[in-house]
């Protein structure tokens, strides 16, 4: 017989055929809805043109951003000042203002008049966002106790039931813009929240080491199709509320899948559940039309070693616990990684991205998007056939850093190629990204994948939160040191990663080299106790 472990039963059962394409298409819908809650702020908060209300003793029906007629015109000359957005031409500062509706229509930032003295409260809606990501030291250890499964379903239906309560008051209860800003700030948190990093680990563990690549990278091209589609969602609705309503439209699709979502196989392995894990590796090869005869003595003899390794259960688990404060440094590297892809990812799609006045923010959106896409399919196939995960993620963080360490000696004196070197770059942290989510879960056993997984994600959102406060920080002046002190950030972060082992032919399954060696060593010793 071949080697016993659950990924070969896994790949008996069909590791990547019929079932792993029907449930990694579903969960697809599932990662679409992350692409569209991660960047909701982008269009429902966005700060259209806008300038200060004439006076209503000059002129009683100011609602018209641009000029009605020459009088009208004459006002706006006189009584506005070009220098600020916030002042009239006397110098006393304007409190209604006047905004511009033809590119992004109605955005609570205009509903809720978030400019000027007041635009740093726009800023707490994508903050509270960030903060509601910090969920995944909790949630990342949970899916490792009580599986993938019921998290990911009591995850989704607290998400949707949330928001659909908030926007229903949001909708039908008249209220106050402070109120209205207060349930939009619960909306948010509560979308934070969000199962994304459960997915995408259930989509590698529905398959075998041998796929679990292209799961991943599926997993991160559908999270950029979400941002088409919202793209999309944004440019029908033109409003902030109406646009929150097609996003619970699309959830509301996707809830009925809850109820058929498989569990991890490599899970309920690890959790010793045999009956479900007997099922769901029926469930399995039924689908992919395997034989019980291919695959079920292998799952028998499996079941019956694992049965045998109990006995000396108590001792393993304490050399698991041990084994978690050992990987401690890893995990320390695993966060700095994350930390500096999502300073860089966010420094570029928002401080790099420079774009062209003549496209709209809509298809600037999507080309981003699709920038995005790119990377993530350029990683695939780069560290499957040819670098591997380790240098692959070295290779493209140092692209990172070269574009962003360019774009200042570019910016002023040739715009269009510090556009080009920008997208560059967004291709570059994009592919790393995509590595660093594959090649972390791998460099965990099962029993700790969750729990790992959260750190990394916790520690990267603090990187999403700082890039913004720094360059707001910092000022225009002195936007080019940042981008120096990115650029080494990413050079420590490349040394880092050379530590760090290969995982490309790595097995999955729960039980790396180290455990294996501590059932040897426990079983060893029992035989010895009992020779005695």
């Amino acid at each position: 017989m071949d080697e016993v472990s659950i990924e070969n039963v896994i790949r008996r059962c069909g590791d990547f055929s019929t079932f792993q394409w029907i449930h990694l298409s579903l969960l697809c819908l599932l990662n679409l809805s992350s692409g569209m809650t991660g960047f909701y702020y982008v269009f429902g908060l966005a700060e259209p043109l806008f300038r200060c209300r004439l006076p209503s003793d000059i002129w009683p029906d100011d609602n018209q951003y641009l000029s009605a007629n020459s009088t009208h015109q004459y006002y706006l000359d006189t009584q506005l000042t070009s220098s600020s957005k916030c002042q009239y031409a006397n110098g006393s500062q304007c409190n209604n203002f006047v905004f511009d509706q033809t590119v992004f229509g109605r955005t609570f930032t205009e509903e809720a008049g978030f400019v000027c003295g007041n635009a740093i409260k726009k800023t707490w809606i994508s903050t509270v966002y960030e903060i509601g990501t910090f969920t995944v030291l909790i949630t990342g250890p949970a899916c490792d106790r009580i599986g993938r499964r019921k998290l990911l379903i009591g995850l989704s239906l607290g998400l949707y039931v949330v928001t659909g309560i908030t926007q229903t008051l949001l909708q039908f209860v008249s209220m106050g813009v402070n109120t209205k800003f207060i349930l939009l700030i619960i909306n948010q948190l509560v979308s934070g929240i969000d199962p994304y990093g459960i997915v995408f680990l259930l989509m590698m563990e529905l398959t075998s080491s041998t796929h679990t690549s292209f799961a991943a990278g599926v997993s991160l091209i559908a999270y950029t199709l979400g941002e088409i589609l919202f793209t999309g969602f944004a440019r029908l609705a033109r409003n902030w509320l109406n646009l929150k309503w097609l996003m619970s439209v699309y959830y509301a699709v996707t809830i009925p899948y809850l109820y058929f979502i498989p569990e991890s196989p490599y899970w309920l392995f690890s959790r010793k559940k045999y009956d479900e894990l007997e099922v769901c590796l029926r469930r399995i090869a039924k689908t992919n039309r395997r034989e019980e005869s291919e695959w079920l003595p292998y799952y028998k003899e499996l079941v019956e070693e694992s049965r045998i390794v109990e006995r000396t259960e108590t001792k393993i688990k304490k050399k698991k616990r041990a084994r978690v404060l050992q990987f401690l440094p890893r995990l320390l590297m695993c966060g700095s990684i994350e930390f500096v892809t999502m300073l860089l990812y966010t420094k570029i799609s928002y401080g790099l991205g420079a774009t062209s006045d003549t496209l709209s923010p809509y298809v600037n959106f999507i080309i981003g998007a699709g920038v995005e896409g790119l990377g993530y399919l350029t990683a695939g196939i780069v560290m499957t056939t040819m670098l591997g995960r380790k240098f692959s993620l070295i290779m493209f963080v140092l692209l990172t850093a070269s574009a962003v360490l360019a774009v200042p000696f570019l910016m002023e004196s040739y715009p269009v190629v510090s556009i080009i070197i920008s997208q560059v770059g967004k291709f570059g942290v994009s592919a790393a990204v995509s590595v660093s989510w594959l090649y972390v879960p791998e460099l965990f056993p099962t029993y700790m994948r969750g729990l790992a997984n959260g750190i990394f994600v916790f520690v990267g959102s603090f990187g999403s939160m700082i890039a913004p406060i720094v360059d707001a920080a910092v000022g225009e002046k002195y936007q080019h040191i940042t981008h120096y002190v990115y650029s080494g950030l990413t050079l420590a972060l490349a040394a880092v990663i050379t530590t760090l082992p290969e995982t490309r032919d790595r097995s999955f399954q729960d039980g790396e080299e180290e455990e294996e060696e501590d059932v040897d060593a426990v079983q060893t010793e029992a035989d010895s106790d009992n020779k005695i």
